[in-house]
């Protein structure tokens, strides 16, 4: 199966349980899911980071409550994509964001905590660093549809993880950072 026809059998697959129909950020959540993407292939990350980007939120997120696809649903998700990028995805719908934010804990190893059961997830480096630029892939895909106060604050926020981000994602964020005399836009 060449890659033109994996990512149309998944992108079949967000059809079929009605991404198209569900909104977000001012757009249709395929949308999102397909811009997110993208801007991690341009980014020229892995394959599995890219497939864990197109299904980043479709068990929904504590900042996104729709769910496209129960966890019950795991199993096909993971047949579809792949471990990795299902674990991926997986920890992106369920960690509380902020203790992504929190890395490397106190004891210096990488965890998130779960949203809905509030245990401790361990997480590898890798899957810091994976979550983390999926984190900035989806604000910065985001950001344009955001309002003059939401991209001031996404600018704030995003400005501090750049030195810690893939080189690409750096550029990303240095390309929105308005200085001073931009931010009436």
């Amino acid at each position: 199966m060449s890659m033109d026809d994996a990512l149309e059998k998944r992108i079949s697959f967000l059809r079929q349980v009605q991404t198209e129909e569900m909104s977000h950020s001012g757009r249709a959540l395929l949308d999102h899911l397909l811009g997110t993407r993208n801007l991690l292939v341009e980014w020229a990350a892995r394959p599995a980071l890219c497939d864990a980007g197109l299904f980043h939120s479709i068990y929904g997120t504590e900042y996104y409550k729709l769910q496209a696809v129960p966890l019950s649903m795991r199993n096909d998700v993971r047949q579809l994509i792949g471990d990795e990028a299902e674990s991926l995805a997986w920890l992106f719908c369920l960690m509380r964001r902020e203790t992504l934010f929190e890395n490397p804990g106190p004891d210096g190893e990488f965890r998130v905590r779960h949203r809905l059961t509030d245990e401790w997830l361990p997480l590898t480096k890798v899957d810091f660093q994976d979550l983390l630029t999926m984190t900035l892939a989806n604000a910065l895909e985001a950001f344009p549809r955001c309002s003059w106060f939401g991209r001031r604050n996404l600018r704030r926020h995003l400005r501090r993880y750049r030195n810690i981000a893939i080189p690409s994602a750096q550029t990303a964020i240095a390309r929105i950072d308005a200085h001073w005399w931009e931010f009436w836009k």
